[in-house]
């Protein structure tokens, strides 16, 4: 039953609201057993010869009366309902979201942004309607045959034991009906994300697409994916298209039955009229909201698919974090990290051991692939090391808490992200409150000021999504301006000249020399030209550690750094 946590837990949070509509639904169904019975009487009397104008007027009046209250009640449960349903969607959002942003980056190697946003978006909304309108209308359709046929026995229990000979092969139809469209109902789901996930990559990449003149094979491709999906569709809505009726068939199928025996047992004298037409309304009030169970049954089904599809992640488990006490700067030690990311894959990093002391500026490098990136995401436990593999300040990063860890750190990683914001609050994203001038003290030690002042709005210029009105570089500097913004005691830069021209980057290089000074400095950098002061360098290769030193002392050794930098050289003398 856990897959239904999100079902029941639902239930218990809006309990209020929950009591409230099916206190309203019992009312309305109970209001509803009144108009048969007074039209029946109201029959009678006429047919008795009755002919008072006041006597039939107050029968009129009753019936009116209770149809108003019967609406009036039916308005109310159904107006509870949907803000029942509303509320749900809104704590589904937002707890979907709170639980996205806490999943670690593992979890988003392996998922596309495509199939969230479907979970997001239309399963959310599914489930909307399933608390709204689908689990509702099954309360009230069996708070209605619970009330109607014990009336409808006391009535006449022969003609009832005719109307009610067809309801087993229509339970044996709905089970079988009711299993298929959970099954292709959680087909239309996924399918859903399929389609979403091609959506926002090609819109995500539209440029890429642009650039290689691809738009009509990502058209053909989107409309393969888009068809599936209507077959999808349509299978499920065949089903329900058959569903519909075979049940009104095998309903009316019943009150064919009463019309032909209650009508011959009126003829004879053994039932009058008035209790044969309150018997007909009573087996209608019974009926009509049976024929509409082939859609309730369609939502409460769909709606279990979509539940099912969130708690697979409501209910991941959150990532282990450490213990609540406060985190402390210090040296920074990796010992013996050997680490990969997942089973059946290579290591990325093996037995990697050295030390960095408060303070300093630490350089990494070596070739492509040599595992520098994944060095520094273990350090911020943007994936999780092997516990007894990375301390900080004597202390394993594993028993420190994830979030107060960060808190510790500036990141800029080598795919610069911006938000479609300002850039004032881009810089300004680690504040709960932006401060302009340290905001703006950050974008002139990073070599950004200038650019802005040629942007219409200075600051507060709209960069787009992903930065895309801001040229590489610039993006690249408003990450580095961001990062000083924070005013962490660790700033780790990772390749963060890379889009900068030689110029600039001496600029910022000497900026972050001084932004540097008592931090504890990581650069990852293929221009060893920008390191070249760094206390100590690390050199990896194929994910260990090969040499470690002075830019001096591993130029005199003969080695991966010392190839590297005679290639480089090479390169610039060539310029």
């Amino acid at each position: 039953m856990k897959g239904y946590s999100l079902f029941s837990k639902r239930l218990g949070r809006y309990k209020a609201y929950v009591l409230g509509v099916v206190a309203s639904i019992v009312i309305v169904d109970l209001i509803g057993l009144l108009p048969p019975w007074v039209l029946g009487d109201g029959i009678d009397y006429v047919r008795k010869g009755g002919g008072d104008v006041r006597t039939f007027g107050l029968f009129a009046f009753c019936f009116v009366a209770i149809e108003v209250c019967r609406a009036c009640m039916r308005f109310t449960w159904r107006r509870i309902a949907w803000d029942f349903s509303r509320k749900v969607e809104l704590d589904l959002r937002n707890e979907f979201f709170a639980k996205s942003v806490k999943l670690p980056p593992a979890f988003f190697d392996g998922t596309t942004i495509g199939d969230l946003m479907s979970r997001a978006t239309s399963d959310i909304d599914q489930v909307r309607m399933f608390f709204g309108m689908g689990l509702l209308t099954l309360f009230d359709t069996t708070t209605i045959v619970v009330t109607t046929l014990p009336i409808l026995i006391w009535l006449n229990p022969r003609l009832t034991l005719y109307t009610t000979l067809p309801l087993p092969f229509l339970a044996v139809i709905c089970w079988r009906i009711f299993i298929e469209t959970h099954r292709r109902s959680r087909a239309v789901q996924e399918q859903m994300g399929d389609v979403t996930a091609r959506v926002v990559e090609n819109l995500n990449g539209i440029r890429v697409v642009k650039a290689y003149a691809t738009e009509e094979i990502e058209i053909e491709r989107f409309e393969d994916l888009s068809n599936v999906q209507v077959s999808l569709s349509l299978r499920l809505a065949r089903i329900q298209a058959v569903f519909f009726p075979v049940f009104t068939i095998v309903l009316e199928t019943g009150t064919l039955l009463v019309l032909w025996i209650g009508g011959s047992s009126v003829v004879r004298g053994d039932l009058t009229v008035g209790d044969f037409v309150r018997y007909t309304l009573y087996l209608g009030w019974l009926t009509g909201p049976m024929v509409g169970l082939g859609w309730t049954l369609s939502l409460y089904q769909r709606g279990i698919a979509s539940i099912e599809r969130l708690n697979e992640i409501l209910l991941r488990p959150d990532p282990v974090d450490g213990a609540s006490a406060p985190a402390a700067t210090g040296d920074i030690e990796f010992r013996d990290l050997t680490f990969c990311f997942g089973e059946g894959r290579p290591n990325a990093l093996e037995h990697v051991s050295f030390t960095v002391r408060a303070g300093t500026k630490v350089a990494i490098v070596g070739r492509t692939g040599s595992g520098k990136t994944t060095l520094v995401q273990l350090l911020t436990r943007l994936y999780d090391a092997p516990r007894g593999s990375i301390f900080l300040g004597g202390r394993d990063v594993r028993d420190i808490p994830a979030a107060e860890l960060r808190k510790l750190v500036a990141f800029v990683p080598q795919d610069g992200f911006l938000f479609s914001d300002t850039l004032a609050e881009n810089i300004g994203f680690s504040m709960e409150t932006v401060d302009r001038a340290a905001v703006e003290a950050a974008a002139k030690a990073a070599c950004l000021e200038e650019a802005i002042t040629t942007f219409p709005e200075g600051y507060d210029q709209i960069v787009g999504e992903r930065g895309v009105t801001l040229s590489g570089g610039q993006k690249q500097r408003a990450c580095l301006a961001r990062a000083f913004a924070a005013d962490a005691p660790i700033l780790i830069l990772d390749d963060a000249f890379s889009s900068v021209d030689a110029e600039t980057e001496d600029k910022v290089v000497a900026n972050v020399r001084e932004q540097g000074k008592g931090r504890t400095v990581f650069v990852i950098s293929h221009r060893l030209s920008s390191i070249m002061d760094a206390d100590q360098i690390v050199v990896l290769d194929k994910g260990k550690v090969v040499a470690t030193g002075s830019h001096e002392e591993l130029l005199k050794k003969a080695g991966v750094y010392a190839d590297l930098w005679r290639k480089q050289q090479l390169q610039e003398s060539l310029r």
